[in-house]
């Protein structure tokens, strides 16, 4: 006789209606934004123009000033933008122009990390608030230093963490936060590159890239993990590498991640999250032209009792430009209410001490704990 399998549960049902009625547009979004706070941008490269410009401009803000040493991107930024003075660095632009907040996008790499520290520095001094492109800095102790450079000069200080505001990755935060999912038991996301030079050798994808997944697991959690195990394929020229992490959370949760920069055909974030009532899977797209496109991101929430139920979750916004705007909505608000952004102090710095651990694990090829509790920093 075959063995009997039991599929009772203790389980109770949930019921779908209450999970169907949540608001998964963000509080940023939905609120107010300050406009009339004066914003001068810190650089004016790429992603100035294919997410920053274009965030303010959905909202119907205007940064009054910008900085970039290139004359190409400075002439840019007027020209496509209207940004009406421009400078060629940051020092000139604060001394000629009153200021209320700085938008900083110069990169965190090619010897430039220090000089983010620097304008933080500097603007803290001055009573500048702060937001600053993802992922910080470069080392641990320069994101420590920002952080207390805001602290001691009490400026509203943002990280331009957007992709935890992404429609299928905030959406997933709101279930963990409404109860929906119950405890949290294990989540992963997965993120396959189509194009882009994080196929190349040289790049360091693992702090600019990884940490987008890092940081949204870490806002899933709200925690940093116990330990973390990474691991990075051979990086094979020419074609690419592949990259997973494994995070143990207190209480036995876990989580995963699995970078792909060797995929050619799709570029996209896959994503579960699964509690102790009900689980989350979905896909949030990249948005890119053809043929590495996704047609839509989408939510589907599926309940443990009762069986083979599930639910598809409306996503009501798109990731570009409104995780971009949300995170900006997030810092002006915070400047016009007196509060801390969700982005900001000893929740950036979770983030960052996690990839930090994930980068050694990966060089010593053995778990680690991160090195410093950000709570007591």
């Amino acid at each position: 006789m075959a063995p009997q399998i039991d599929l009772s549960s203790d389980i109770p049902p949930v019921d779908l209606g209450p999970v169907a009625a949540l608001d998964l547009v963000p509080p940023p979004l939905r609120q107010e934004i300050p406009g009339d706070l004066r914003i001068g941008l810190v650089g004016a490269g790429r992603i100035v123009h294919s997410g920053v410009m274009p965030a303010y401009r959905a909202a119907g803000l205007q940064p009054v000033a910008a900085c970039d040493p290139d004359p190409v991107a400075a002439t840019a930024i007027r020209d496509t933008w209207g940004v009406a003075q421009v400078f060629d660095d940051y020092r000139s632009m604060i001394d000629a122009v009153d200021l209320d907040v700085l938008d900083i996008n110069i990169r965190w790499d090619v010897g430039l990390s220090p000089l983010r520290v620097e304008v933080v520095a500097e603007a803290a001094r001055r009573g500048i608030h702060v937001i600053i492109a993802k992922p910080v800095a470069e080392t641990w102790q320069q994101c420590q230093d920002m952080v207390g450079h805001a602290r001691a000069g009490g400026i509203t200080f943002g990280v331009d963490f957007n992709t935890r505001y992404a429609p299928a990755f905030y959406g997933c935060r709101a279930l963990i936060l409404a109860g929906s999912l119950g405890p949290l038991i294990s989540a992963g996301i997965n993120y396959h590159s189509g194009i882009g030079r994080q196929h190349t050798n040289a790049f360091d994808a693992v702090h600019d890239v990884c940490i987008h997944a890092v940081d949204v697991l870490q806002s899933w959690f709200g925690e940093a993990p116990e330990e973390v195990y990474g691991n990075w394929s051979r990086r094979v020229d020419g074609v690419g590498s592949v990259l997973s992490g494994v995070f143990s959370f207190a209480g036995g949760a876990n989580a995963t991640l699995l970078y792909d920069f060797a995929t050619r055909h799709r570029r996209r974030f896959e994503m579960f999250a699964v509690g102790e009532r009900a689980g989350v899977d979905g896909i949030q797209d990249q948005e890119l032209p053809g043929p590495a496109r996704l047609v839509r991101a989408e939510l589907r929430f599926g309940p443990h009792e009762p069986r083979g139920s599930a639910l598809e979750l409306p996503l009501q916004y798109t990731l570009s430009p409104e995780s971009y705007l949300a995170t900006r909505a997030d810092v002006l608000q915070c400047i016009a209410t007196g509060g801390e952004p969700w982005a900001s102090g000893t929740d950036i710095l979770r983030s960052m001490s996690t990839l930090f651990a994930l980068k050694e694990s990966i060089r010593s090829g053995r778990p680690v704990r991160p090195s410093l509790d950000p709570e007591e920093s």
